[in-house]
């Protein structure tokens, strides 16, 4: 007790010592009322001009300079290609000031090239929020976004392509901060459609605050596309080949015009990707006494062909005001050929039995959306109120063929070929509305409120039919009309504001859900209506500019996506299926980080989630007919803890290292497949990219990833490795580059999985085709006059300075 109430007296001397200290903030523009990224700022005493400390705004032009002592001060705006602008005396006593917008005019002199040393860090840590800067990276050239976004900080991906974070699945995917609404089959196949070019970082998060969606339980993934700000006419052009088992490529032409207040851009690519999975299954069910052991090896090679295209025109109508409309699209052709032989028999190696299957699926899938975005400056003191429209439609009407030919081990048909057929259209449209408002308030508060509306209508008719008596018959039982909609009304508030060295955000936000679950054919509804409340709190505290120390708090949410909720049956072969549940609710998590930065380098996240009727896969199977399927339901609860630690390292002058590690720990505890589960599992990620400045022209990377084995639920995830290699050469133009790349250089990204649990037995070995060699060739063309790059978030001179 007595140590306790010391480090109170402590904290409390520490903080009433620190509340005199103020800080200084203000934003920075260009003559178009622009705002500028990535400008040197530096706070300088009035009389002498002594250089006190530096800061670099962001991509909104902000800057803040926190625990500045008492006295008068100037701030001096420097960026190349700019003139040197200083501000008028300002006075601080232990408050915050905001500085009077400063506007940076072009310095009169022509700057054809400028070469500013230093680049982006691959990995930053900004607002409580682990950034993979991609934009030039030499692995990412060239790939498909799927491939890009897995690389981030605590970013994984399953055996189906979902994408994970610290381990868990749940995670909210957003693009330029606007949810994408996608299931885990839709996004990856969304995601491989994209070129990675296209992508300039990657935001990872597992903190929320009030203004962002309570959906995701884990945290958010927000994809940032790139944006062009140069004046003229100017543009990309890529072109990339690689080579696995087969042939794949991609291209894509960017292009930008601006003049004056207006822009317009746009963008196209197209990419023809064919892969082949290796699929080796065993599945082992005991039935009167008598084990069935099904064998299976399986080639699965798919095909896409996708033309993914975006244009938009942005307007400043007015010095504050400026509005944004954008048409994005993709239309992607995709065929799956697989072809499977599996032997059933009492035991590994005696067959009784022989199921020769084939099946061919074509999915066209088409996304479409619309945006449109209108932000107004209401004052020069950072009020303003931003309205957003969002339409979105994704169309997919695919069909299987399949053919099931089972013989005896000698080859002899059994019995007649079983054919069967199905197609399903599958239509969503998607309706967003939401307006921000944001205000700063007196002695540095800030407040943030909004509302947002959603409606959401999933159409799904699912058809099959077999062949019998030499003519196509609807298979009884399996045909499934299911239509589901989604209403949200949300709204938030948001409150932040610094104290010194402390600073707080509370926010608190409301959703209000109805949904409506329909299955036509069934005649079985589920109509469901709720209100949540979603707290979140943020408290950090600053020890001095090398120690930074963050605790937040955060509830979320997550829904079952619209097909778990599909009470039908989807075949994958013959024994093997996936049953929708209409009845699988929300789960909820409460979620507690505490992040620790280090010299603004080294970043330390722990982390716990506690779910309740968390959603999870469950088995089930047939001991007569040998048939095995997979759904969804509501677990108990699960505990996840992890640590996640980010440090990057440069040796040399020409070799920087970012490493990322992550310790998690799973626990299970709830009903599954008919069993009680109670198992818990500690697991580690790793990765390690590895960067050489060989000369001015030639550069090259180097990536290894390491992912330990560990229980997921009822099924054991064996470890895996890989290793990626890239070398990059510049062309004395400037203009133009070549990258030559390699993925999965040993073979070693194997995807196995298995499972002992109560009855069920089984094990997957997977492969998915990731031993690539990739050579890509970019050119930019246009004006490239006045191109000022971006200098290095953490400038040599701003580390100097600190």
């Amino acid at each position: 007790m007595r140590t306790i109430l010391n480090v109170c007296f402590l904290l409390v001397t520490v903080f009433t010592a620190q509340a005199q200290q103020g800080e200084v903030s203000g934003r920075v523009f260009n003559e178009q009322q622009e705002p500028l990224a990535n400008v040197s700022i530096y706070l300088l005493t009035a009389k002498v001009g002594a250089l006190i400390k530096t800061e670099i705004t962001d991509e909104h032009g902000r800057y803040i300079i926190k625990n500045v002592p008492n006295g008068a001060f100037l701030v001096q705006v420097s960026s190349v290609g700019y003139e040197t602008l200083k501000s008028k005396s300002i006075q601080v006593a232990g408050q915050s000031v905001v500085v009077d917008d400063m506007i940076l005019k072009p310095e009169s002199q022509t700057i054809d090239a400028v070469t500013v040393e230093g680049q982006v860090p691959l990995v930053q840590q900004r607002d409580g929020k682990l950034i993979l800067n991609v934009e030039n990276s030499t692995l990412a050239a060239g790939n498909n976004a799927l491939e890009v976004v897995q690389r981030a900080p605590g970013v994984s991906v399953d055996k189906d392509a979902n994408l994970q974070l610290m381990g868990q699945q749940g995670v909210n995917v957003t693009i330029d901060g606007r949810q994408t609404y996608m299931s885990g089959e839709q996004l990856a196949t969304f995601l491989k459609s994209m070129n990675g070019d296209q992508i300039q970082r990657v935001e990872v998060s597992t903190i929320r605050s009030a203004k962002e969606d309570a959906e995701g339980a884990v945290g958010t993934i927000n994809i940032v596309l790139k944006k062009n700000r140069l004046e003229g006419f100017n543009g990309s052009f890529l072109a990339s080949a690689a080579h696995g088992k087969h042939a794949r490529g991609n291209t894509s032409l960017n292009l930008n015009y601006k003049k004056n207040n207006t822009t317009v851009f746009g963008s196209y690519g197209y990419t023809h990707n064919r892969q082949q999975f290796d699929l080796d299954m065993e599945r082992v069910i005991p039935s009167d006494g008598t084990d069935r052991v099904f064998d299976q090896d399986a080639d699965l090679i798919e095909t896409n062909r996708t033309h993914n295209y975006r244009v938009g025109i942005e307007q400043k109508t007015s010095d504050r005001n400026t509005m944004l409309l954008q048409f994005s699209g993709a239309n992607d052709d995709e065929t799956f050929d697989n072809i499977s032989l599996t032997n059933i028999g009492p035991r590994i190696g005696v067959i009784d039995s022989v199921l020769d299957a084939s099946s061919k699926a074509i999915k066209p899938y088409n996304r479409y959306t619309v945006n449109f975005n209108n932000e107004l400056q209401l004052d020069t003191l950072g009020t303003k109120l931003v309205f957003d429209l969002d339409w979105s439609a994704f169309r997919d009407n695919s069909t299987i063929n399949y053919d099931y030919r089972t013989s005896d081990p000698r080859g002899n048909l059994l019995y007649d070929p079983e054919l069967e057929r199905s197609r399903m259209p599958v239509d969503i449209d998607i309706y967003v509305a939401k307006m921000d408002f944001e205000k700063t308030l007196k002695k540095g508060g800030k407040l943030e409120t909004g509302v947002k509306y959603s409606n959401v209508r999933s159409d799904n008719d699912l058809q099959f039919e077999h062949f019998v008596n030499e003519q196509w018959q609807d298979y009884a039982g399996r045909p499934n009309h299911f239509v589901y909609t989604e209403q949200i009304a949300a709204a938030y508030a948001d409150f932040s504001r610094g104290f010194g060295q402390w600073s707080m955000k509370l926010g608190l936000r409301t959703e209000y859900t109805i949904s409506d679950g329909n299955s036509i054919t069934l005649e079985r509804r589920v109509k469901r209506d709720y209100l949540d409340w979603f707290p979140s709190a943020n408290v950090s505290y600053t020890l001095n500019e090398n120690n930074i120390f963050a605790l937040s708090y955060a509830r979320k949410i997550a829904r079952p996506n619209y097909r778990y909720l599909n009470p039908f049956e989807e075949y994958v072969d013959k024994f093997t299926s996936m049953r929708g549940n209409p009845y699988v609710n929300p789960q909820y998590t409460n979620g507690f980080t505490l992040n620790y930065t280090l010299y603004k380098m080294f970043n330390f996240t722990l982390g716990t989630d506690l779910t309740n009727d968390a959603m999870v896969e469950s088995l089930g199977q047939d001991s007569v007919t040998g048939q095995a399927w997979i759904t969804r339901e509501n677990l108990a609860n699960t505990v996840t803890s992890y640590l996640n630690i980010n440090a990057p390292v440069r040796i040399g002058k020409f070799w920087t290292m970012n490493n990322n590690l992550t310790t998690i720990y799973m626990h299970f505890k709830g009903p599954v497949a008919g069993e009680y589960a109670d198992l818990g599992s500690t697991f580690f990620q790793g990765r390690s990219t590895n960067n050489f400045k060989l000369n001015k022209a030639f550069s090259a990377e180097l990536s290894v990833n390491y992912n330990s084995s560990f229980l997921y639920n009822v099924y054991k995830i064996h470890a895996r490795w890989g290793t990626d290699i890239g070398i990059n050469y510049n062309f004395k133009d400037e203009r133009s580059a070549l990258k030559l790349a390699g993925t999965d250089i040993f073979r070693t990204q194997q995807n196995n999985v298995s499972t002992d649990f109560g009855q069920f037995n089984s094990m997957i070995r997977q492969y998915n085709d990731n031993q690539t060699i990739r050579l890509t060739y970019t050119y930019k063309f246009g004006n490239l006059k006045q191109q000022i790059r971006k200098r290095d978030a953490e400038s040599e001179e701003a580390s100097r300075a600190r």
